[in-house]
């Protein structure tokens, strides 16, 4: 303008602006009385930006009120667009760890077809956004539990949960092996993914879950049974005449 603008303040509704009240004479430029800080929440980290606008107030000669709602880079009239902060985003990152337990149903210390594995699943967010609809999957069985969503430094190790029948080839093996899968999305809407590790959450780290089972070392039981063959037919044994053995062999 071309008076003398006093008492100027500025407010902003986000922050506490420091500084002033100051005077203006035509033509005057202050870019260093006001100031202010803002600090960050989740729900900006998420957005990836923070957006909002200050007013300037003052008073003419007059004692006339004088004010202008901000703009981001003209002082033209009328351009008052909000101010935009964007913010550097995380991609996002999830890290799943998948253990195994050997539940011994029959309590003899051995394991068998039709016993079980229990798996549980612990999901961490590792990043610094929020990370929501987090699912498990796993070739091997059924995961029940989720989806979750869960804010930076999160760590879920109730909600996944499934049981595992373990074969005859497994009982063999001596070991269940395999591994799970946590996927879910970032805030911009992008898949996060991770493939289970057995005790680590370090990025990189993807060592496939092997639950040991306790062996028997295997027992056998052989019978032996033997029949008189009287070749000749006369009721008594004779040197010559035989006998036949059958064994039977049973694994126990």
């Amino acid at each position: 303008g071309n008076v003398t603008v006093t008492n100027i303040i500025v407010t902003d509704p986000l922050v506490t602006v420091t500084g002033g009240p100051i005077d203006l004479v035509p033509g005057a430029i202050d870019a260093t009385t006001f100031v202010a800080e803002y600090v960050l929440t989740q729900e900006d980290v998420d957005a990836g930006m923070v957006e909002n606008q200050a007013l300037a107030t003052g008073q003419n000669p007059n004692g006339d009120d004088v004010e202008d709602t901000s703009d981001d880079d003209s002082t033209v009239e009328g351009d008052d667009d909000i101010t935009i902060t964007d913010l550097p985003e995380d991609p996002g990152m999830i890290a799943i760890v998948k253990t195994g337990t050997f539940n011994d149903e029959d309590g003899d210390g051995f394991a068998q077809a039709g016993e079980t594995i229990t798996y549980n699943f612990t999901v961490t967010n590792t990043g610094n956004v929020t990370v929501a609809n987090i699912i498990v999957t796993d070739p091997l069985v059924t995961v029940t539990g989720g989806p979750i969503d869960l804010v930076p430094g999160a760590i879920d190790a109730t909600t996944f949960v499934a049981d595992y029948v373990l074969t005859q080839e497994d009982v063999d093996a001596g070991m269940v092996e395999n591994q799970a899968l946590a996927t879910g999305q970032n805030p911009s809407g992008d898949d996060v993914e991770d493939t289970s590790d057995d005790d680590s959450i370090e990025e990189g780290d993807d060592d496939v879950t092997i639950t040991d089972l306790p062996e028997d070392p295997g027992t056998i039981a052989i019978v032996k049974t033997g029949t008189f063959n009287d070749e000749d037919g006369d009721g008594f044994a004779q040197v010559g005449e035989t006998i036949t053995y059958n064994f039977t062999v049973t694994n126990t």
